[in-house]
């Protein structure tokens, strides 16, 4: 149990690195036009969403509220135009990664094992493929 608890926390300190990642290389982005504050506020956003996740109680509403609000935050730094693909990589994945939290905080159901199982999948794959194109190439 213990470990489980451990393993919870050390996962929402990815999304946290990825969420922080892309905030300080559009802070340090040498032209900043009028979306910067927009795509600050995606990223604190992402910030407060994430931190609500051990704070809240099980919720099955709240829960599918906070996905829908992760996948339309993934969907508006889409149209944001961040400063480097990496950022947007990070953001992209963060919020990924954070409406797949809020699914398992209480949206989840034990029949819906196969969905959940090719979401975690999908997006451990694309962290790879991410990390790989956008941080290391």
């Amino acid at each position: 149990m213990v470990f489980v608890i451990a393993a919870t926390y050390v996962l929402l300190l990815v999304p946290l690195g990825c969420f922080l990642g892309a905030a300080v290389v559009e802070i340090r982005a040498p032209i900043k036009d009028s979306a910067f504050p927009l795509r600050i506020l995606e990223v604190a956003a992402g910030i407060v969403a994430l931190s609500a996740i051990p704070l809240v109680g099980q919720s099955v509403p709240l829960s599918w509220t906070m996905v829908c609000v992760s996948l339309l935050l993934g969907g508006l730094a889409l149209v944001s135009g961040y400063a480097s693909p990496g950022a947007l990589f990070c953001v992209l994945y963060a919020s990924g990664l954070l409406a797949f939290l809020w699914y398992f905080k209480g949206a989840y159901h034990h029949e819906q094992f196969a969905v959940a199982t090719f979401l975690a999948f999908l997006l451990s794959a694309s962290g790879v493929y991410g990390i790989v194109r956008h941080l290391i190439l």
